[in-house]
């Protein structure tokens, strides 16, 4: 019988469709072990290390070796001496093992060459070993979501041969696989290969290979379980540093409490056949209907049978992941990291962001380095029997919120926005290309320096509210501001686009809404003003709501001031309004960048400081 605890455990999302999941397999050998030298799996020939920064080298050596020295060398193809370093191994052992970690100095990019490891008597060469930039890419199922299955995939792999992008799949697992790692391997960008890698890493990576030196590698480690929570990829201390986090905890042990393991393999057991069963039954019901929605796939083939039984070993426990796969990685040299994920704590959203805060913050302790993170927003989803039945949970929108938060709070932080994407009733969208590629030009601009990449969509600046009701916002990155279609994938709305003005949306189909006293938000009109500058809006006496208007480098009279006018004559007095503020609905508000609009609220009571008490502007765009 489910009491309310264990219904909020039940998941929305799951494994992503086809993705190669990490599977029982025959004893293989050691790959990384040569004497009493242990190097973590990680390190593999045909593999990307960081560039212009210190290379962390790092493994075990047998217990009996503690204090033994470990050097690190780099040499070029003819055998010169490219770096060297050395360090001792702890004299802690634990589980029987002495740790070391050798930090070889910084390099430039190049290749390839022959990374050489020493202890003693014993030494591990890898060969075909680049130094470029690598990125570990993180997240849940939408970040699982590869290549092979999504949109367009015959023809992104028959074009994605590139010998300079290469990548690692961390093994998915909730316990260390040490048989699973010594399978895993660094993997050129090939037709052959490719098909098991991330989609949106892919992206990615292609878009850096593009925009960057021709000659500059480009590594990506896969880290990611779909299904996935973002206790998952946290520690125990994390959690418990926090209510929230202790709930996740919580909730675990009383799911697994008074079980034997007999009673964990049984129900494991039990679940992977039906969990195989229902895969066999949706492979067969796409072969004739490829198209086929989730609630066509539960109405022919049954609910999904997810999530899993949670034990002591699986993947989708609190903390089992961060333990099994990224601390077997970490801390491998990178330039950032790529988040995907949040879909899983939908029943949690209202303590998402301060997890997400924690865990990012726990991550760069990890890597002893302030290293940028960069977020994709949730996009447009809903379940099709949930918007049948007028009942939006609402809660996407703050996920999005907190997303979106941590990016404008945390520094060196950014999230770029999808709300544009998405598919009705599919929480997989194949389009993968898109969330990909604005991850690239986030980290072309804000990491790389390339400020002629355009990464904002139209961002709320201000507010303005007249005695008549009406609601005037201020945007900056309003350049070309324009409606354009209303919800992911245009359908019946392609018809509306075309028969009102890009600059006027009627209230249901503004994405817009004000609310009065009473709390109750109604769809308003929408009405673009294009003819703003910076005088309108000093002289509007306008509500700052972004006081950050100058940080990205662009002061916010370079560019064009857009305005929208909101309005409804069910809300004479409005005191809030939002945008885009759906699981999934309107969001039409666009840039001539072709960047959406990010979903926001606001509170109108908050008179903050109006913008003529700000620092004075110049015509030049800087300060006074």
């Amino acid at each position: 019988m489910f009491d309310e605890e264990a219904e909020a455990m039940v998941t929305a999302t799951g494994i992503a469709p086809g993705s190669e999941m990490t599977a029982q397999m025959e004893q293989v050998e050691e790959r990384n072990v040569s004497g009493v030298l242990h190097i973590a799996s990680i390190f593999a020939s045909h593999m990307v290390l960081q560039r212009n920064k210190p290379i962390a080298v790092f493994g075990a050596l047998a217990a009996d070796c503690a204090g033994m020295e470990v050097v690190a060398e780099i040499h070029d193809f003819d055998g010169s001496l490219i770096a060297q370093e050395h360090a001792y191994s702890s004299q802690n052992v634990v589980n029987g093992f002495s740790q070391w970690r050798v930090m070889l100095p910084a390099q430039p990019e190049g290749g390839p060459y022959t990374l050489r490891i020493v202890a003693g008597n014993d030494a591990i060469e890898f060969d075909d070993v680049l130094i470029g930039e690598v990125w570990l890419a993180g997240g849940q199922s939408n970040m699982e979501l590869e290549l092979r299955n999504s949109e367009h995939a015959d023809e992104a792999l028959e074009d994605c041969a590139d010998p300079l992008l290469r990548f690692y799949n961390v093994p998915k697992t909730g316990v260390i696989n040490r048989n699973a790692e010594n399978t895993s391997s660094w993997q050129e960008s090939s037709p052959e290969n490719s098909g098991v890698m991330s989609a949106v890493a892919y992206y990615f990576a292609r878009k850096l290979r593009s925009e960057l030196d021709p000659d500059l590698p480009v590594g990506i480690v896969d880290c990611y379980i779909g299904g996935t929570s973002i206790s998952c990829w946290m520690s125990e201390d994390a959690l418990n540093s926090s209510d929230a986090g202790r709930d996740y905890l919580t909730r675990y042990q009383r799911a697994i409490a008074g079980k034997t393991q007999q009673q964990f393999e049984l129900e494991t057991s039990e679940w992977q056949s039906q969990m195989d069963a229902w895969n066999a039954a949706v492979e067969t019901v796409r072969q004739t209907n490829p198209n086929a929605t989730s609630s066509e796939l539960s109405e022919q083939c049954g609910t999904c049978p997810w999530p899993p039984p949670l034990t002591p070993t699986s993947q989708w426990r609190p903390c089992g992941p961060f333990h099994a796969m990224l601390e077997r990685i970490m801390p491998y040299s990178l330039a950032g990291f790529l988040w995907y994920q949040g879909e899983e704590d939908e029943q949690y959203s209202g303590s998402y962001r301060e997890l997400l805060g924690m865990m990012i913050g726990e991550w760069r302790a990890l890597w002893s380095e302030n290293l940028p993170f960069l977020i994709v927003q949730l996009p447009q989803w809903i379940n099709g029997k949930t918007a049948a039945d007028g009942n939006d949970p609402m809660r996407w929108p703050v996920l999005r919120e907190a997303q979106w938060d941590a990016a404008q709070s945390i520094d060196n932080v950014y999230a770029i926005c999808t709300i544009d994407c998405g598919e009705y009733d599919n929480i997989h969208p194949l389009d993968k290309r898109t969330p990909g590629e604005r991850l690239a030009n986030c980290a072309l601009r804000q990491i790389y320096g390339m400020d002629r990449v355009p990464v904002h969509g139209p961002t709320v600046l201000g507010f303005r509210c007249d005695p008549n009701g009406r609601v005037r916002l201020f945007f900056r990155y309003a350049h070309g501001l324009h409606f354009e279609g209303t919800t992911p994938g245009g359908g019946d709305d392609d018809d509306f686009d075309g028969q009102l003005p890009t600059l006027v949306r009627v209230p249901e189909h503004s994405g817009f809404e004000l609310a009065g006293s009473d709390g109750m938000f109604h769809p308003a009109t929408a009405a673009i003003f294009v003819d703003c500058d910076i005088d309108d809006l000093v002289n509007s006496r306008v509500n700052v709501v972004d006081y950050n208007a100058t940080e990205f480098g662009i002061p916010i009279n370079s560019r064009s001031i857009g305005t929208i006018t909101l309005a409804t004559p069910d809300v004479p007095e409005p005191v809030a309004m939002r945008y885009a503020w759906r699981s999934w609905g309107p969001a039409p508000l666009f840039n001539d960048d072709g960047l959406p609009a990010q979903p926001f609220r606001l509170d109108l009571t908050d008179h903050t400081s109006p913008v003529e008490s700000a620092e004075p502007v110049t015509p030049d765009g800087t300060a006074d």
